[in-house]
């Protein structure tokens, strides 16, 4: 195994903040319907509804009046969300539009009482929430790879099935630890043992590309099947596996068996406060068998991996604010976890020297890797 010197450098946990020029997703848009919603975005309450025309609007969620929550109102008829408690209307602009009782000549008065608003939009079956309030976006929100389409698939798709499971998870973490947690490969072996990976040792390499707004970790030489399902049938397939994290929020996992199964598992990060991020696990999958037989394995594994990982990311949060702040060693087989830091202090445009604690020690190219796979 090659590995560099441990090192060991200071930081606090509230040493990465929100980036805010992206889309983060909020709620599915299913769960969006004539009622608001209340959300939480970077430790900002806010409230999410339809408008007249069924678009997906934000504001924040306190009525300028009298400090009501706009999300235990409703949507009037003209569109705009109405206070519970005197009746105000906000558009989804943030403007106010209506005070009950004011008598007309003094409706400038009421629109000079506002609130914050944010950009919103959906994909992909997601309401996404741009970060920065007041602001036009600046680019468009993160998209669902097409796997039927993906661009390391190689066999013709024609018969395959798609299957998708999809379910959020609250983590005790920061939005750093929650990603970087998701494409950590060498704690499987560990936390989840025998989930994913074997009982044998074998060398990998792993090659590392960065691309603008994100890296990707192709690991080379991974024998073929997860856990108790390595070999059997699968020993003469090709197994292929690449890492991803494109900024500011998604961890990406992608499987590729031959001609018999790619599996995407996206994972969504928003984070709610400083410390505790929800995380999106969308799992998207195609394969000629029956996509309805693999759903319950893929959910009932998923949420078993899920649990470990909630239980080890809620200690670890503890035991940082037991201390005081965060502490790192790293090494070479943290593959992305500097990298992650280094891409969300880079969108905070911090100097480099805030950095420091997570040192991006990994340069481009393969890197012998050895662990239980």
């Amino acid at each position: 195994m090659r590995c560099a010197h441990p090192r060991e450098e200071w930081s606090v946990i509230r040493s990465v903040t929100f980036p805010k020029q992206y889309w983060y997703p909020v709620c599915r848009s299913k769960d969006l319907r004539r009622k608001p919603v209340a959300i939480t975005m970077m430790d900002e309450p806010l409230a999410v509804f339809r408008d007249a025309g069924g678009s997906p609007r934000v504001v924040l969620d306190r009525c300028p009046h009298r400090n009501a929550a706009l999300s235990d109102g409703r949507v009037a008829d003209d569109g705009c969300i109405e206070c519970p408690y005197h009746g105000w209307r906000f558009d989804g602009d943030g403007s106010c539009r209506a005070v009950p009782g004011l008598y007309e000549g003094d409706a400038a008065t009421a629109t000079a009482r506002n609130v914050s608003w944010h950009a919103a939009t959906e994909r992909d079956g997601f309401v996404w929430v741009w970060g920065a309030a007041g602001e036009d976006p600046t680019r468009e929100p993160f998209a669902m790879p097409d796997l039927l389409h993906s661009e390391h698939a190689s066999k013709p798709r024609k018969n395959w099935q798609v299957g998708e499971v999809i379910f959020p998870c609250d983590l005790d973490a920061t939005l750093h630890a929650a990603l970087e947690n998701t494409l950590d490969v060498p704690h499987t072996a560990f936390l989840h043992k025998g989930i994913f990976r074997g009982k044998r040792l074998k060398e990998l390499t792993a090659e590392r590309t960065d691309f603008d707004g994100g890296v990707e970790v192709e690991f080379i030489g991974e024998p073929v099947g997860l856990g108790p399902i390595q070999g059997g049938p699968f020993a003469k397939k090709t197994f292929k596996h690449w890492d991803r994290f494109v900024m500011p929020c998604v961890a990406q996992v992608e499987y590729r068996v031959d001609d018999w199964l790619e599996i995407f598992n996206n994972v969504i990060h928003v984070p709610l406060s400083p410390t505790v991020t929800r995380a999106w696990f969308v799992f998207r999958w195609w394969t000629p068998l029956p996509a309805r037989l693999l759903a319950p394995i893929v959910a009932a594994q998923g949420r078993l991996v899920l649990r470990q990982d909630k239980q080890a990311m809620a200690q670890q949060s503890k035991n940082i604010e037991r201390f005081g702040g965060e502490r790192f060693a790293s090494t070479d087989l943290d593959l992305l976890g500097a990298a992650i830091w280094r891409l969300l202090r880079q969108a905070e445009k911090a100097e480099d020297r805030q950095a420091s604690a997570l040192d991006d020690t990994l340069t481009e190219g393969a890197t012998n890797l050895r662990f239980r796979a």
